[in-house]
């Protein structure tokens, strides 16, 4: 007998697990590292972490259907590591950038790595709105 689980559950429970490590990964931080080093920790970093983690799942969410491609996991990962040691180098050169600079930078971003999956995979975003199958749940 197997499981099967469609695509909605499969998101809910990757997301439901992303969360709780994270949340136990803050709160291990705080718990540990002692009052001595917390200053240390600047801003700037909190909003580097927070701009990669939405370019990483925008990313995602609209590439979903080709996420099984390994081509695709490819070149996302290399663009992932451009954008953390060369947007982190700037980063850290400029102590932090602007938020008109960190938009720009994450459309330049996306969207050179849309044009090599285009070029390489032959696939391309899915861009469109997807309504809610229940009347329960909003649209933005």
């Amino acid at each position: 007998m197997r499981i099967q689980i469609n695509d909605r559950r499969r998101l809910i429970l990757v997301a439901f697990t992303l969360a709780v490590v994270i949340v136990t990964l803050g709160v291990s931080i705080g718990l540990l590292v002692p009052a001595q080093y917390t200053h240390r920790i600047q801003g700037k970093w909190v909003r580097f972490g927070v701009m990669t983690v939405f370019f990483i799942v925008y990313s995602l969410k609209t590439y979903w259907r080709a996420v099984k491609s390994v081509g695709f996991w490819g070149i996302f990962l290399s663009f992932t590591a451009l954008h953390l040691f060369g947007v982190g180098h700037l980063w850290s050169v400029y102590n932090g950038l602007s938020t008109l600079a960190v938009g720009l930078v994450g459309a330049v971003e996306w969207g050179c790595m849309a044009l090599f999956i285009y070029w390489i995979l032959g696939v391309g975003p899915d861009l469109r709105r997807h309504l809610s199958p229940s009347s329960w749940i909003p649209t933005l």
